[in-house]
């Protein structure tokens, strides 16, 4: 996070007014890429726990959400993107994996979205 992101982020927090515990989002790294199958998503998220992450698609919008689990509970930091996903995209058969702070999120392409094989004839 550059500092002009942190700059905003400080004054959005400020504009809320809130007196109750603040959250710090940061930006995770993200990779994705796509098989004939799925797409798959890898984000780096360091210190966030099962508990702590909330995974959504919603209207083509896939969130990934997650807290930091922290000691001092003032300044807690979080984790905060989304992704435009294709319509394409099955995501209530999708399944992730949280391991050494990486999330894999695998979601399945629908049937009419996976390549399909054209047989080829012989003409004699």
């Amino acid at each position: 996070m550059n500092e002009k992101q942190v700059m905003a982020q400080e004054q959005y927090q400020a504009n809320q007014g809130e007196t109750a515990k603040s959250i710090f989002h940061l930006t995770p790294m993200v990779d994705i890429y796509e098989t004939t199958t799925e797409l798959v998503v890898l984000a780096d998220l360091p210190g966030v726990e099962e508990s702590g992450l909330q995974l959504q698609v919603s209207r083509g919008v896939l969130t990934l959400e997650g807290e930091i689990q922290a000691a001092d509970k003032e300044q807690q930091r979080g984790y905060y993107r989304q992704f435009r996903v294709s319509e394409r995209i099955d995501a209530d058969a999708g399944n992730a994996s949280l391991k050494d702070g990486v999330l894999t999120l695998r979601l399945p392409k629908t049937e009419a979205a996976q390549p399909k094989k054209i047989a080829v004839k012989t003409l004699h």
